[in-house]
């Protein structure tokens, strides 16, 4: 199993969306993925599950496996053709509360996940330095920041490293830390590549029309067109990494 978080402190970079059709991508190339709803605002969840009642996605999602209530399998769902989704749903916003106090839940998370029989887990996180995203990390194996040419993108990336820092130094680790510049022009991405900072994956995401309505619509990227392609080759990567 390899977990991949995407994860980034500003929002509006493409987060989500850059959770939703990875995990989409590696689905397309054969695997058996499972997309994970780290974020309270649960747009992962929406956009797999949004047929779902809202009355069966509170009564199975990640709050209670992180609470230690309900088992990781008995939370997921399943889809028709994309991954199988751990969703969230707005009280996992009780979880900081509630666990932020028990290290023992950064430890039983990433336990309960490698229980599971998938070949890649998508956890998408919140944007802030919070216990959801420290729990996210505390299970990764690659962290994924999109980067968009902003200008406090930097600034955020440095913040999210340092989170990502204690995390390995805590567990003993090596997991892969990239930056993904995501939403951007041609002109930007090499603006993007230029800084020292950072260690940049090999692919881009282009700026597309498409991605936003993918996103509010729920459907996946349509075969053949640039953002499709995109995603292809950031799962391609992400295989080999």
């Amino acid at each position: 199993m390899k977990i991949i978080v995407a994860a980034s402190i500003k929002g509006g970079v493409g987060k989500t969306s850059t959770a939703v059709f990875l995990a989409q991508a590696l689905v397309a190339r054969g695997r058996k993925v499972l997309a994970v709803d780290g974020d309270h605002n649960n747009n992962l969840t929406d956009f797999f599950l949004r047929d779902v009642d809202p009355q069966n996605l509170e009564a199975r999602n990640v709050y209670h496996v992180l609470s230690g209530r309900m088992n990781a399998a008995d939370a997921v769902f399943s889809t028709t053709s994309g991954p199988a989704v751990l969703p969230a749903t707005p009280t996992l916003a009780r979880a900081a509360a509630e666990l932020g106090q028990d290290p023992g839940a950064l430890l039983r998370f990433p336990a309960a996940l490698h229980r599971l029989d998938y070949e890649f887990v998508v956890i998408d996180t919140p944007p802030a330095l919070g216990f959801e995203l420290r729990v996210a990390l505390y299970c990764a194996d690659v962290v994924l920041v999109p980067v968009a040419f902003t200008r406090w993108t930097v600034q955020g990336f440095g913040l999210l490293e340092q989170e990502f820092k204690r995390a390995t130094q805590t567990l003993g680790t090596s997991p892969l830390l990239r930056a993904l510049p995501s939403i951007c022009t041609p002109k930007e991405i090499e603006s993007l590549r230029l800084v020292s900072s950072w260690c940049l994956t090999e692919t881009s995401i282009l700026k597309s029309t498409a991605i936003k309505t993918a996103s509010n619509y729920g459907k996946p990227l349509k075969d053949g067109t640039q953002s499709f392609d995109d995603f292809a080759a950031l799962a391609a990567e992400v295989e080999a990494l």
